[in-house]
């Protein structure tokens, strides 16, 4: 089996992995975009860690016949996945990996927001005086759109500071730390009653353009919307209506429709939103979650079958692993 991979990957965690499957071979993209073999013939693309990198994913798009396609992603949609899928290559994801940092990130922009962080900072820049007015935490709705790994770690942490926690999910099974729950037919409600409202749901065709104008309408004007989920499922000209009228008061986007957003857009130069860089999901914690999860499946001999084009209902033997198949449908396998 050939490998296509980052360099920082392989010097963490090849020699683990050689130990479980001895023949591996390895085309490593390198920090100046060089390769140390060619990954014309690899069997297998690791997109973690340092392959997060344009020049990776567009050669690895444009391998002819890769068999296996592993993401530390909890998301598998946009162009990487959809070629993979194209080619019938078998895309296996680390659900949940990353879920206690995406969580941290999106309570930190609910105390960012709370506590008027960013007005402390113009202050000081400014070698400024003023009493600021704080907001409290425990008397605020906290609405969680999507109660996956994510949103329920983003849940729980909402409790631990006293606030109340509605839910939204396509399961009926109730999820611990969320005061109420419901779907999304209980959106419309669960939006007038939120002064926070977090977007933490994969994209699909029931949440694509999601928070349109009339969500937004339904929303309190001293309502936050933070995104941690797909920039798709934020409607983005209604989203900049709705600031621009006062209809919300602020927008906190790790993700947006345009990545990298275009300088040149006016919406980029709003003030109540911020936009991040797609980072929340790393830290030196976070990092080997995934990796593990990897070389803990390759001790299987049975993962080397990939290269005989093992159908995914037969890979039961990738217990870390969620199998994305072909027509969009998510299988965690056991």
């Amino acid at each position: 089996m050939k490998v296509a991979a980052g360099r920082g990957f392989f010097e963490r965690y090849g020699e683990r992995a050689h130990a479980i499957v001895p023949d591996l071979n390895w085309a490593l993209i390198e920090t100046d975009a060089s390769w140390s073999a060619t990954p014309e013939d690899c069997d297998l693309i690791v997109l973690a860690g340092d392959a997060y990198r344009k020049e990776f994913v567009d050669t690895t798009m444009a391998l002819a016949a890769p068999r296996w396609a592993h993401s530390e992603d909890a998301g598998t949609d946009g162009p990487f996945y959809d070629a993979m899928r194209a080619k019938d290559v078998i895309i296996t994801n680390s659900p949940g990996a990353n879920a206690p940092e995406v969580a941290e990130f999106a309570l930190s922009l609910v105390l960012w927001t709370a506590k008027r962080l960013d007005t402390f900072r113009q202050h000081q820049q400014r070698h400024h005086w003023e009493w600021i007015d704080l907001e409290s935490l425990s008397d605020k709705t906290l609405l969680v759109v999507g109660l996956g790994a994510i949103g329920s770690k983003i849940a729980a942490y909402a409790k631990g500071f006293h606030m109340r926690v509605l839910g939204i999910r396509q399961s009926a099974d109730p999820v611990t730390q969320v005061d109420k729950q419901g779907t999304l037919d209980d959106l419309p409600q669960f939006l007038s009653e939120a002064d926070f409202v977090v977007l933490a749901v994969p994209t699909g065709p029931a949440t694509q353009g999601l928070m349109g104008k009339n969500e937004f309408a339904r929303m309190k004007t001293t309502a936050t919307l933070i995104n941690v989920a797909r920039g798709s499922i934020v409607d983005t000209p209604a989203l900049k209506e709705a600031l621009e009228t006062g209809q919300i008061r602020q927008a906190c986007l790790d993700v947006i429709s345009t990545e990298p957003w275009p300088a040149d857009d006016e919406m980029s130069g709003f003030n109540p939103r911020i936009a991040g860089g797609r980072g929340p999901g790393s830290s030196p914690v976070m990092g080997p979650r995934p990796r593990r999860d990897q070389l803990r499946d390759l001790r299987d001999r049975e993962v080397a079958r990939i290269r005989q084009q093992v159908s995914p209902p037969r890979l039961t033997t990738l217990s870390s692993f969620r199998i994305c198949l072909p027509d969009g449908r998510r299988n965690r396998l056991s």
